[in-house]
């Protein structure tokens, strides 16, 4: 699962200017993972997916921990109001979990030899994910406001500013094509981006 974990990691680097994601943008984020996971790690996906009663492709498998809500609260990072940022050694500022620490362990699982099928499985959804919450600007937020969820707005896109961002805003910019979305998304990086890819994956994750 190296491979899938170095598309990941490529991916958490570079989708930050894409829209928001409900279901259609977490469908669109891990086809865009699929795609640029090598070959063998497709091969694992697919023999992982087989295994799962749900799910025929991983692209929907995304939306899993969602339907309905696991590990809560894990979907999102709490900063203080007065953060710039999150320290190069700080993870979950103001909580012992968050989105942060899910992408952590369940890398950690997927990447030991010694992990179950079953085990695999869960966190390949869960962590196509919690890649897709990352990217959202409200699951990295402020806890007084819910994230958005109880700011209100108006406009093309009337509802809270967390659904905004998570749906409306999408649904407007790519609609519900996932496979055509995964494909603009991915021709519109430069080659100055898939040059980088190329770098890193020839060096391997974390290198």
């Amino acid at each position: 699962m190296r491979c899938l974990l170095l598309a990941f990691a490529i991916l958490a680097s570079h989708i930050g200017n894409a829209h928001a994601w409900g279901d259609t943008g977490h469908r669109v984020v891990c086809e865009i993972a699929f795609r640029l996971a090598a070959p063998e790690a497709r091969a694992e996906i697919r023999r992982l997916m087989q295994l799962d009663p749900g799910f025929d492709f991983y692209r929907n498998s995304c939306i899993w921990a969602d339907h309905p809500k696991k590990r809560p609260n894990e979907h999102f990072v709490n900063v203080r109001r007065d953060a710039n940022g999150i320290g190069p050694n700080e993870q979950c500022p103001i909580a012992s979990t968050c989105l942060l620490s899910a992408i952590e362990d369940d890398m950690s699982v997927l990447s030991s030899p010694g992990t179950s099928d079953e085990d695999k499985l869960k966190s390949l959804k869960f962590l196509g994910h919690w890649i897709g919450d990352l990217h959202q600007p409200l699951h990295v937020s402020f806890e007084d406001d819910r994230g958005g969820n109880d700011i209100r707005v108006s406009g093309q896109c009337r509802t809270n500013m967390h659904s905004a961002w998570d749906t409306c805003m999408l649904q407007l910019a790519i609609g519900s094509d996932v496979t055509g979305a995964a494909t603009d998304l991915l021709n519109s990086f430069d080659a100055g981006i898939k040059e980088e890819w190329d770098h890193r994956g020839s060096k391997g994750l974390g290198q």
